[in-house]
């Protein structure tokens, strides 16, 4: 039954309607408008009949010609969609035009050069690069390197053209994403990055390595390696140029490493171990020859920047090289770099010199801690109060609490820098005297940060349950989860598992329950974030106990819906099963029966970084047989049909590099990438 409309609905009907109407009529109107009429259309399939039949004949003469006379047509009128070229059509032109150039080109009018240019210009901008490339490497080869210069700033230009006005039809990334793990395929782009190869060796024939460099900086492309070897092999017969342009790359991939801080920083802490410390010593000397050099393109530090120094180092990176350099063992490179950087005129700030600071705690090393902390108050840099908080850290972790305790008497009274960050300070020196047992100390603290600040955050208190658990006080951690309520300040995942760890330490078969009892008293309602953390921290404490509570848990969150384990969760007993030294190998393969079992039923399956996890877990296993569970899983991974990525290979490489068992690769056929290469060359070198 129609309903009767009231007449504010029906002005509402109109004002919704009318604007609707006008808009299909509108439309309607411009597509009679646009409609091609069969002239245009016969005239369109004419020429793409002509270029068709010219790719049959390979010529690719004529198809240039019937292409340029449909792009005339095309000028002339004002449907541009109707004589656009299939993009198909596009790419067999190209191809052709790569094939038979060299045959063909030297019967060319000038007319006809011109039409090849502008073919080769136009189909690059829709990532079809070969007409393009073959016309840049026979400048190359004719020793006109502003040709090509000129070539590639066109093309840059149109690529600007079409992303402006929004015709580019094909991808408009230009490369790829400069990380330190492998080479990001989904993102390459062969042919833009053959053009850049192509342009840098027209500026090292030019000798403008400042152009190659802005040029190099501006396409956001790193060449993998097979890509410059194509272009070094079509140099072969001029080895001159050939050693030129590869050491323009090998500048240029530095100077795009120092250009993005963070992934700098990244890779250098990824090699920062004993046994990469060549590929380390090498980046830095790479670096330095960068900044003093015969031909210096980086500065120290962005005040030196200039018109041939034109990307600086941070401190922030060079923080990076003198943590990696005392991880490697290699106090002798880091010593090295601070004389170098002194010759060069920086000084390091306080930044730099608490994470030497923060390396030597790590390290437990408080003799080079304090030598470190008078060298730096020698030099006129005051400390901070990171800086107290890294020197306290060295000496309570080195047994030494009363020189701990005298810098943080010194703290009170010399540094007043920044209030929120005293907590850490004083979080440190709670950490240090529970450590040692000095509970009245450490109560007597946590008064005064009461009374006087900085009030005690989660860590705080967490410090505490970690003490009494220790002490199986359960009294004592029920006070402080009493403390914490009052403060208001509710638990976290350690809070919650360091509490567990406690009660199954004494046997207590309810653990689980109780502990999901006090997360729902405090008003916290687990999620499968909160779930898959506790579990995590349970399979590190590496006992049957921590492996039975993660498996309750695990239990628990399978009969809940709105819990359901995912990959991550199942990842965290798999990984800490291939890590634990607590649980034989019998128990710890039945109880990953299960699990695989358990995703199974749940339909998940192993992606790609899961098995990176597992593998990096079983090799970095303390069990003398650990290699072959990450073997297993390679073997794994095969049957899943996944590919053995360089990634597993590095992973597994290290691994065996450290265990002197490295053999397995090299029956594999597997091609290696660049990063994999430099570690199977390190190893061999050892």
């Amino acid at each position: 039954m129609l309903r009767n409309i009231s007449p504010p609905s029906t002005l509402n009907l109109l004002e919704f309607l009318v604007p609707s109407l006008i808009c299909r009529a509108r439309a309607f109107s411009i597509a009679a408008a646009a409609k091609p009429n069969p002239a245009s259309r016969t005239l369109h399939n004419d020429y793409l009949l002509e270029i068709r039949n010219a790719l049959g004949a390979r010529n690719i003469t004529a198809a240039l010609g019937h292409w340029r006379s449909l792009k005339q047509q095309k000028e002339r009128t004002s449907d541009e969609d109707l004589y656009r070229l299939p993009e198909q059509t596009e790419r067999q032109i190209a191809t052709l035009f790569a094939t038979h150039f060299a045959i063909s080109h030297d019967q060319w009018t000038d007319d006809m050069k011109t039409t090849a240019r502008n073919f080769a210009l136009e189909a690059a901008t829709h990532d079809i690069t070969d007409a393009l490339d073959t016309l840049m490497l026979d400048h190359i080869e004719r020793n006109e390197p502003q040709t090509v210069v000129n070539l590639y700033t066109s093309y840059c230009q149109m690529l600007k053209n079409a992303a402006d006005q929004g015709t580019q039809t094909v991808g408009t990334e230009e490369g790829l994403d400069f990380s330190d793990g492998e080479e990001g395929d989904s993102s390459f782009n062969p042919g833009r990055v053959s053009l850049l190869l192509s342009v840098t060796t027209a500026h090292a024939m030019k000798d403008c390595f400042r152009e190659a460099l802005d040029t190099y900086l501006a396409a956001n492309v790193r060449p993998p390696s097979y890509r410059k070897q194509k272009l070094f092999q079509s140099l072969r017969n001029n080895t001159g140029l050939s050693r030129k342009v590869q050491k323009y790359l090998e500048r240029l991939g530095i100077a795009s490493l120092v250009s993005r801080p963070t992934s700098l920083s990244k890779h250098i802490m990824n090699i920062a171990q004993p046994r990469t410390s060549k590929m380390l010593e090498q980046l830095y000397l790479d670096i330095m020859d960068g900044i003093s050099g015969p031909e210096p393109y980086l500065a120290t530090e962005l005040s030196g920047v200039s018109s041939t120094r034109r990307i600086p180092m941070t401190e922030a990176a060079w923080t990076a090289f003198q943590t990696g350099f005392i991880k490697c063992e290699r106090p002798d490179l880091a010593a090295r770099m601070w004389d170098d950087l002194a010759k060069c005129g920086f000084s390091p700030g306080v930044t730099m010199w608490t994470a030497l600071l923060d390396t030597h705690a790590d390290l437990r090393d408080s003799r080079q801690a304090m030598a470190t902390w008078n060298r730096m108050l020698e030099q006129g840099v005051k400390p901070d109060t990171l800086s107290y908080r890294a020197i306290i850290t060295a000496l309570f972790d080195d047994n030494k609490p009363e020189d701990a305790l005298i810098r943080f008497r010194e703290y009170h009274r010399t540094c007043k820098d920044n209030s929120e960050l005293a907590i850490y300070v004083y979080n440190t020196v709670l950490r240090g005297l529970l450590r040692i047992n000095r509970i009245k100390d450490a109560n007597s603290l946590m008064t005064i940060m009461h009374k006087k600040g900085p009030n005690p955050d989660i860590i705080s208190y967490n410090t505490f349950l970690g003490y009494y658990s220790r002490q199986k006080d359960f009294k004592e951690l029920s006070n402080v989860v009493a403390q914490m309520s009052a403060a208001k300040i509710p638990g976290d995942v350690v809070t919650f598992s360091t509490i567990l760890t406690a009660l199954l330490n004494v046997g207590r078969k309810d653990a689980t329950a109780t502990i999901l009892n006090l997360m729902r008293k405090q008003g916290i309602r687990p999620n499968v974030a909160t779930y898959s953390s506790i579990i995590d921290h349970q399979m590190r404490q590496q006992t049957e106990e921590s492996l039975a509570a993660a498996l309750n848990i695990l239990d628990k969150m399978e009969k809940d819906e709105s819990t359901k384990p995912n990959e991550v969760t199942y990842t965290s007993i798999l990984s800490g099963l291939y890590r634990d030294q607590g649980i034989s190998r019998s128990r710890a393969e039945a109880v990953r029966k299960d699990i695989v079992a358990r995703m199974r039923r749940a339909n998940i399956s192993f992606r790609l970084p899961t098995y990176h996890i597992l593998i990096r877990a079983a090799m970095d296993s303390r069990d003398p047989k650990g290699y072959l569970d990450a073997l297993a899983l390679m073997e794994e991974m095969g049957r899943q049909g996944l590919p053995l990525t360089n990634t597993v290979w590095y992973i597994l490489l290290a691994g065996l590099m450290h265990r002197e068992l490295w053999n397995k690769m090299t029956s594999s056929g597997h091609e290696p990438s660049p990063r994999l290469e430099k570690l199977i060359n390190d190893i061999i070198r050892h």
